[in-house]
């Protein structure tokens, strides 16, 4: 049996499905429970936890075991393919994005700077004098 180039992906992604699915079907059917408190939901969690981590295992193989055409297979007067266009949607992206950034309103300004400790006194004089409690008789 030939298992690809990526043995250890496969086989990993293999060990993660068995237990995964084992952890998942004891945990949904046998109920288990210790000192009297259940925990199979943590069993099903933890197997389906398994079964995500076998996918990208699997991913992992599949990317590896994949191969170009060898040059030498191609026949006399073949070209490497062109690049594709554009999908319609990169299209569709880039035209919304051009035309938001082009229709949107101008960023305020910057804020003024706070006042500097000698304007906090020229403000400060120029208060009324009713404004700290002195009363005009």
């Amino acid at each position: 049996m030939a298992c690809g180039r990526c043995a250890v992906f496969l086989l990993g992604a293999l060990a993660l499905d068995a237990a995964g699915l084992v952890l998942v079907l004891v945990g949904s059917v046998a109920q288990p429970a210790r000192a009297g408190r259940p925990y199979g939901d943590c069993l099903v969690l933890s197997g389906a936890l398994l079964l995500f981590l076998s996918l990208l295992c699997w991913l992992l193989w599949y990317a590896g075991n994949l191969r170009g055409v060898p040059a030498s297979e191609l026949p006399p007067g073949a070209r490497s393919p062109a690049p594709a266009p554009r999908s319609s949607l990169l299209r569709l992206a880039s035209k919304l994005s051009e035309h938001l950034s082009q229709h949107r309103p101008p960023l305020p300004g910057p804020s003024p700077p706070a006042p500097g400790p000698l304007e906090l006194r020229h403000l400060c004089a120029m208060e009324s004098p009713g404004a700290h409690g002195d009363r005009l008789v």
